[in-house]
Protein backbone atom coordinates (compact mmCIF):
# COMPACT_ATOMS: atom_id res chain seq x y z
CA UNK A 1 0.00 0.00 0.00
CA UNK A 2 1.49 3.27 -0.46
CA UNK A 3 1.67 5.66 2.02
CA UNK A 4 0.00 9.04 2.06
CA UNK A 5 1.55 12.28 3.46
CA UNK A 6 0.01 13.89 6.21
CA UNK A 7 0.93 17.10 7.91
CA UNK A 8 1.61 17.12 11.71
CA UNK A 9 0.25 20.18 13.53
CA UNK A 10 1.52 21.47 16.68
CA UNK A 11 -0.12 23.96 19.23
CA UNK A 12 0.76 24.56 22.51
CA UNK A 13 -0.71 25.58 25.89
CA UNK A 14 1.25 28.22 28.24
CA UNK A 15 2.06 26.65 31.88
CA UNK A 16 3.73 27.11 35.34
CA UNK A 17 7.67 26.96 34.74
CA UNK A 18 9.15 23.54 34.60
CA UNK A 19 6.33 21.41 33.45
CA UNK A 20 7.88 17.94 33.91
CA UNK A 21 5.25 15.09 33.59
CA UNK A 22 1.56 14.55 33.61
CA UNK A 23 -1.12 11.75 33.59
CA UNK A 24 -4.87 11.93 31.99
CA UNK A 25 -7.72 11.24 34.26
CA UNK A 26 -11.61 11.47 33.38
CA UNK A 27 -11.30 13.88 30.55
CA UNK A 28 -8.60 15.98 32.06
CA UNK A 29 -4.91 16.23 31.61
CA UNK A 30 -2.81 16.59 35.20
CA UNK A 31 0.74 18.06 34.98
CA UNK A 32 3.39 18.67 37.12
CA UNK A 33 5.19 21.65 36.86
CA UNK A 34 8.06 21.10 38.95
CA UNK A 35 10.10 24.40 38.85
CA UNK A 36 7.11 26.04 40.00
CA UNK A 37 6.24 23.57 42.13
CA UNK A 38 2.87 22.96 41.34
CA UNK A 39 -0.19 20.53 39.81
CA UNK A 40 -1.71 22.13 37.03
CA UNK A 41 -4.78 20.76 35.42
CA UNK A 42 -5.66 21.26 31.47
CA UNK A 43 -8.83 20.91 30.02
CA UNK A 44 -10.29 21.81 26.19
CA UNK A 45 -6.46 22.79 25.50
CA UNK A 46 -6.45 25.29 28.22
CA UNK A 47 -5.05 25.44 32.30
CA UNK A 48 -7.79 25.36 33.89
CA UNK A 49 -6.62 25.08 37.33
CA UNK A 50 -3.33 25.37 39.22
CA UNK A 51 -2.98 23.77 42.99
CA UNK A 52 -0.05 24.84 44.88
CA UNK A 53 2.08 21.29 46.05
CA UNK A 54 3.48 21.27 49.28
CA UNK A 55 7.38 22.89 49.12
CA UNK A 56 10.26 21.56 51.66
CA UNK A 57 13.22 21.97 50.26
CA UNK A 58 15.19 20.69 48.25
CA UNK A 59 12.37 18.15 47.28
CA UNK A 60 10.94 18.89 44.08
CA UNK A 61 7.89 17.48 42.50
CA UNK A 62 8.82 15.04 39.75
CA UNK A 63 6.10 12.61 38.27
CA UNK A 64 2.31 12.15 38.87
CA UNK A 65 -0.10 8.90 38.58
CA UNK A 66 -3.63 8.73 39.14
CA UNK A 67 -5.32 6.01 41.03
CA UNK A 68 -9.03 5.52 42.65
CA UNK A 69 -9.22 8.71 41.93
CA UNK A 70 -6.83 10.14 43.71
CA UNK A 71 -3.24 11.71 42.35
CA UNK A 72 0.06 10.20 43.47
CA UNK A 73 2.84 12.55 42.83
CA UNK A 74 6.58 11.05 43.69
CA UNK A 75 9.01 13.68 44.26
CA UNK A 76 12.75 13.89 43.07
CA UNK A 77 15.65 14.75 46.37
CA UNK A 78 14.76 15.57 49.86
CA UNK A 79 13.40 14.28 52.72
CA UNK A 80 9.77 13.33 53.92
CA UNK A 81 6.58 16.03 53.49
CA UNK A 82 4.59 15.73 56.14
CA UNK A 83 0.67 16.08 55.40
CA UNK A 84 -0.57 19.73 54.82
CA UNK A 85 -3.38 20.83 53.62
CA UNK A 86 -5.10 18.23 50.80
CA UNK A 87 -2.05 15.89 51.04
CA UNK A 88 -3.95 12.69 52.49
CA UNK A 89 -0.93 10.62 53.42
CA UNK A 90 2.99 10.74 52.40
CA UNK A 91 4.91 7.49 51.78
CA UNK A 92 8.68 7.09 52.68
CA UNK A 93 10.58 5.44 49.96
CA UNK A 94 14.34 4.99 50.08
CA UNK A 95 16.21 4.98 46.78
CA UNK A 96 13.72 6.51 44.51
CA UNK A 97 16.41 8.67 43.10
CA UNK A 98 16.96 10.73 40.22
CA UNK A 99 14.65 8.92 37.50
CA UNK A 100 11.82 7.23 39.70
CA UNK A 101 8.89 5.76 37.71
CA UNK A 102 5.52 5.87 38.88
CA UNK A 103 2.52 4.80 37.36
CA UNK A 104 -0.71 2.58 38.38
CA UNK A 105 -2.25 -0.40 37.83
CA UNK A 106 -5.29 -2.95 39.16
CA UNK A 107 -5.46 -0.64 42.27
CA UNK A 108 -1.97 -0.57 43.05
CA UNK A 109 0.52 2.49 42.49
CA UNK A 110 4.12 1.39 41.75
CA UNK A 111 7.72 3.32 42.14
CA UNK A 112 10.59 2.34 41.21
CA UNK A 113 13.69 2.56 43.09
CA UNK A 114 15.82 4.26 40.36
CA UNK A 115 19.00 4.46 42.88
CA UNK A 116 18.41 1.45 44.31
CA UNK A 117 17.12 -2.60 43.27
CA UNK A 118 13.71 -2.61 44.46
CA UNK A 119 10.23 -1.90 42.91
CA UNK A 120 7.07 -0.44 45.65
CA UNK A 121 3.79 -1.26 45.71
CA UNK A 122 1.29 0.82 47.72
CA UNK A 123 -2.65 -0.02 47.58
CA UNK A 124 -4.96 0.52 50.69
CA UNK A 125 -1.98 2.46 52.71
CA UNK A 126 -0.09 -0.87 52.75
CA UNK A 127 3.65 -1.04 50.78
CA UNK A 128 4.81 -4.30 49.22
CA UNK A 129 8.40 -4.42 47.45
CA UNK A 130 9.95 -6.32 45.37
CA UNK A 131 13.75 -7.22 44.59
CA UNK A 132 14.60 -6.53 41.14
CA UNK A 133 17.71 -5.62 39.08
CA UNK A 134 19.54 -3.07 39.92
CA UNK A 135 18.68 0.82 39.15
CA UNK A 136 15.14 0.01 37.76
CA UNK A 137 13.54 2.89 35.96
CA UNK A 138 11.00 1.76 33.75
CA UNK A 139 7.80 0.62 33.85
CA UNK A 140 5.26 -1.21 31.51
CA UNK A 141 1.78 -2.73 32.29
CA UNK A 142 -0.20 -5.29 30.75
CA UNK A 143 -3.86 -5.15 31.91
CA UNK A 144 -4.48 -8.85 30.19
CA UNK A 145 -2.29 -10.47 32.12
CA UNK A 146 -2.01 -8.46 35.16
CA UNK A 147 1.74 -8.58 34.85
CA UNK A 148 3.92 -5.46 35.19
CA UNK A 149 7.79 -4.89 34.90
CA UNK A 150 8.15 -8.88 34.81
CA UNK A 151 6.33 -8.93 38.00
CA UNK A 152 2.82 -10.34 38.35
CA UNK A 153 0.29 -8.31 40.87
CA UNK A 154 -0.89 -11.88 42.13
CA UNK A 155 1.86 -12.90 44.60
CA UNK A 156 4.85 -10.05 43.87
CA UNK A 157 6.87 -12.42 42.47
CA UNK A 158 9.28 -12.12 39.44
CA UNK A 159 7.75 -14.38 36.49
CA UNK A 160 10.75 -13.83 34.14
CA UNK A 161 13.64 -11.56 32.94
CA UNK A 162 14.68 -10.04 29.98
CA UNK A 163 18.49 -9.18 29.13
CA UNK A 164 19.47 -6.61 26.62
CA UNK A 165 23.39 -5.98 25.44
CA UNK A 166 22.64 -2.21 26.24
CA UNK A 167 24.17 0.62 28.81
CA UNK A 168 21.40 1.26 30.30
CA UNK A 169 17.37 1.52 30.40
CA UNK A 170 15.64 4.35 30.21
CA UNK A 171 11.84 3.33 29.41
CA UNK A 172 9.36 1.12 28.29
CA UNK A 173 5.61 0.96 27.40
CA UNK A 174 3.38 -2.54 27.04
CA UNK A 175 2.52 -2.40 23.39
CA UNK A 176 -0.65 -4.50 22.76
CA UNK A 177 -1.54 -7.33 22.96
CA UNK A 178 2.51 -8.94 23.29
CA UNK A 179 4.76 -6.38 23.04
CA UNK A 180 7.29 -4.51 25.03
CA UNK A 181 9.15 -1.29 23.91
CA UNK A 182 11.91 -0.47 25.37
CA UNK A 183 14.22 2.87 25.11
CA UNK A 184 17.95 2.80 26.13
CA UNK A 185 20.55 5.16 26.34
CA UNK A 186 22.12 4.21 23.22
CA UNK A 187 19.53 5.76 21.50
CA UNK A 188 17.73 3.05 20.52
CA UNK A 189 14.47 1.52 20.79
CA UNK A 190 13.99 -2.32 21.18
CA UNK A 191 10.33 -3.77 20.18
CA UNK A 192 10.41 -7.36 22.49
CA UNK A 193 8.05 -10.44 22.50
CA UNK A 194 6.59 -9.74 26.08
CA UNK A 195 6.74 -13.76 26.56
CA UNK A 196 9.98 -14.69 25.16
CA UNK A 197 12.15 -11.75 25.54
CA UNK A 198 12.93 -12.34 21.59
CA UNK A 199 13.84 -8.86 20.04
CA UNK A 200 11.31 -8.34 16.96
CA UNK A 201 12.22 -4.73 15.82
CA UNK A 202 15.25 -2.16 16.51
CA UNK A 203 15.00 1.50 16.09
CA UNK A 204 17.73 3.52 16.01
CA UNK A 205 17.42 7.45 16.31
CA UNK A 206 19.69 9.53 14.29
CA UNK A 207 19.94 12.40 16.66
CA UNK A 208 23.64 12.86 17.34
CA UNK A 209 24.18 13.49 20.65
CA UNK A 210 21.16 14.32 21.69
CA UNK A 211 18.10 12.56 22.05
CA UNK A 212 16.97 10.11 25.02
CA UNK A 213 17.77 11.00 28.45
CA UNK A 214 16.60 9.85 31.83
CA UNK A 215 13.59 12.51 31.38
CA UNK A 216 12.67 10.71 28.31
CA UNK A 217 8.95 9.15 27.70
CA UNK A 218 7.78 6.41 25.75
CA UNK A 219 3.89 5.84 25.28
CA UNK A 220 1.60 3.69 23.24
CA UNK A 221 -0.81 5.29 21.11
CA UNK A 222 -3.65 2.79 20.66
CA UNK A 223 -5.54 5.46 18.09
CA UNK A 224 -2.77 4.37 15.48
CA UNK A 225 -0.58 1.39 17.09
CA UNK A 226 2.84 3.89 17.14
CA UNK A 227 4.79 4.53 20.24
CA UNK A 228 5.72 7.94 21.07
CA UNK A 229 9.10 8.82 22.65
CA UNK A 230 10.45 12.14 23.68
CA UNK A 231 14.27 13.35 22.53
CA UNK A 232 14.48 15.02 26.49
CA UNK A 233 18.55 15.51 25.52
CA UNK A 234 19.59 18.98 23.93
CA UNK A 235 16.40 18.21 21.50
CA UNK A 236 13.45 19.41 20.54
CA UNK A 237 11.59 16.49 19.31
CA UNK A 238 9.14 13.64 20.05
CA UNK A 239 9.82 10.55 17.71
CA UNK A 240 7.04 8.41 16.48
CA UNK A 241 7.85 4.89 16.10
CA UNK A 242 6.23 1.54 14.87
CA UNK A 243 9.47 -0.31 14.77
CA UNK A 244 11.04 2.49 12.36
CA UNK A 245 11.34 6.22 12.72
CA UNK A 246 7.88 7.27 11.11
CA UNK A 247 8.03 10.89 11.96
CA UNK A 248 10.40 13.47 14.15
CA UNK A 249 8.09 15.91 15.58
CA UNK A 250 8.96 19.16 16.55
CA UNK A 251 7.96 20.70 19.58
CA UNK A 252 9.09 22.64 22.64
CA UNK A 253 12.73 22.42 24.18
CA UNK A 254 13.56 19.22 26.38
CA UNK A 255 10.37 17.42 26.15
CA UNK A 256 9.90 15.06 29.09
CA UNK A 257 6.47 13.57 29.89
CA UNK A 258 3.94 12.40 27.12
CA UNK A 259 0.34 11.99 27.94
CA UNK A 260 -2.37 10.49 25.17
CA UNK A 261 -5.71 11.82 25.34
CA UNK A 262 -8.02 8.96 24.48
CA UNK A 263 -11.49 11.26 23.90
CA UNK A 264 -9.38 13.75 21.23
CA UNK A 265 -6.88 11.30 20.32
CA UNK A 266 -4.06 14.02 20.83
CA UNK A 267 -0.61 13.98 22.15
CA UNK A 268 0.43 16.14 25.79
CA UNK A 269 3.88 16.85 25.85
CA UNK A 270 5.62 19.00 28.82
CA UNK A 271 7.95 20.83 27.41
CA UNK A 272 10.30 21.57 30.33
CA UNK A 273 12.97 24.05 29.13
CA UNK A 274 9.67 26.19 26.91
CA UNK A 275 7.12 26.60 29.98
CA UNK A 276 4.53 24.55 27.70
CA UNK A 277 2.46 21.82 26.84
CA UNK A 278 2.86 21.15 22.77
CA UNK A 279 -0.13 18.81 21.74
CA UNK A 280 -1.26 17.02 18.16
CA UNK A 281 -3.07 14.60 16.89
CA UNK A 282 -1.22 11.80 15.85
CA UNK A 283 -1.67 10.69 12.03
CA UNK A 284 -4.17 7.63 11.10
CA UNK A 285 -2.70 4.45 11.00
CA UNK A 286 -0.89 3.85 7.08
CA UNK A 287 0.55 7.41 6.60
CA UNK A 288 3.69 9.14 6.24
CA UNK A 289 4.14 12.54 8.12
CA UNK A 290 5.66 16.27 7.83
CA UNK A 291 5.48 18.82 10.67
CA UNK A 292 4.84 22.50 11.26
CA UNK A 293 4.87 24.29 14.48
CA UNK A 294 2.09 27.06 15.52
CA UNK A 295 3.45 29.81 17.66
CA UNK A 296 -0.09 30.88 20.02
CA UNK A 297 -0.07 34.48 20.80
CA UNK A 298 -0.40 33.78 24.16
CA UNK A 299 2.61 31.65 24.67
CA UNK A 300 5.35 32.98 27.31
CA UNK A 301 9.07 33.61 25.01
CA UNK A 302 11.19 30.34 24.94
CA UNK A 303 13.41 30.25 27.54
CA UNK A 304 17.33 29.46 26.61
CA UNK A 305 17.91 27.60 29.66
CA UNK A 306 18.44 23.52 29.28
CA UNK A 307 17.29 21.01 31.48
CA UNK A 308 19.64 21.38 34.95
CA UNK A 309 20.78 17.40 36.27
CA UNK A 310 19.51 16.59 39.38
CA UNK A 311 21.64 15.37 42.09
CA UNK A 312 20.70 12.07 43.36
CA UNK A 313 20.15 11.48 46.91
CA UNK A 314 19.23 8.22 48.70
CA UNK A 315 15.34 9.15 50.35
CA UNK A 316 12.17 10.22 47.85
CA UNK A 317 9.02 10.86 48.40
CA UNK A 318 5.46 9.90 47.73
CA UNK A 319 2.72 12.44 48.37
CA UNK A 320 -0.91 11.78 47.45
CA UNK A 321 -3.17 14.53 47.22
CA UNK A 322 -6.99 14.26 47.37
CA UNK A 323 -9.53 13.89 44.93
CA UNK A 324 -11.19 17.60 45.55
CA UNK A 325 -9.48 18.34 41.96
Amino acid sequence: MKLVKTLITVSSISTSSGPSYGVYYNGKIYIVAQSANQLQVISNNSVIKTITLPSYPPAVPFKVTECNGDFYIVYQKGPEINSNGDVIKVFRLPNTGKFPEICSADGYVIVTASDGNKVYFIKNGIVHNVTVMPSPQGLAYDVATNVIYGISLKDFKIVYNFTLNESGMDTMTFVPPDEIAVATYDQQVFFLNATTGKVIAITTLPVGDAGINGYSQIVYIPYDGLVAISLAHNNDQVALINGSIVALVTVGNAPNGIVYDPQNHQLYVMDYASNEVSYFSPPPPQTTYSTTKIQSPSLLPYMTIIVVAIVIVVVGSLLIRGRKI
